[in-house]
């Protein structure tokens, strides 16, 4: 009767721990975490940007990383390197480009989304969602308090504004010795 009764507390107290685990690992990531095992992992390189973005919604399990061509810039030409580049690539760099690099799960989009300044904010080159309908991205940040709105904008064939859909989420400096780590 004895060893039924410690058998039971002992399957009571394991099922107490393994459930809880089990409910915390099942109910998934979240960007922040997704970002953080990115950088634990030396995912992040010195190209990888000088922002990082969260959306409001915490459910949301994608995030995405900011550099301005601005700062890249300065940087080529502080080391020296800015004036060896093609005169055209040198013209490229001059404009005020915002590059955006998305993680969906901490995993990197195909590519970076490059985006122009646009009077109070940055948008990419116009594209078809499909064949009658034209989209252009826009991202608008407000440089003190890195709050940020990201918007695909749905436009008309005469490339007309139409409608939006839009994500609103807060942005953090990135810490220098951040950005650097995977480049040991």
């Amino acid at each position: 009767m004895r060893s039924l009764r410690v058998g039971s507390l002992l399957a009571a107290l394991l099922f107490s721990i393994l459930i809880p685990l089990r409910a915390n690992t099942r109910g998934g990531l979240t960007a922040r975490d997704y970002y953080n095992e990115l950088y634990a992992a030396g995912g992040l390189d010195g190209t990888a940007g000088t922002h990082v973005c969260f959306q409001d919604d915490p459910t949301v399990e994608n995030f995405f990383v900011l550099k301005e061509s601005k700062n890249l810039r300065n940087y080529m030409l502080a080391d020296g390197s800015f004036n060896k580049l093609s005169k055209e690539t040198q013209e490229l760099m001059k404009r005020d480009i915002l590059m955006v690099r998305g993680y969906a799960k901490g995993i990197p989009w195909r590519a970076e989304e490059f985006l122009e300044k646009d009077e109070q904010s940055w948008i990419s080159d116009q594209r078809m969602l499909n064949e009658s309908t034209p989209i252009r991205i826009r991202f608008t940040i407000n440089w003190q308090t890195l709050r940020y709105k990201y918007a695909v904008e749905i436009l008309n064939m005469d490339s007309s504004y139409r409608t939006e859909e839009a994500s609103f989420g807060h942005c953090e400096e990135i810490p220098a010795e951040e950005t650097r780590h995977g480049e040991e």
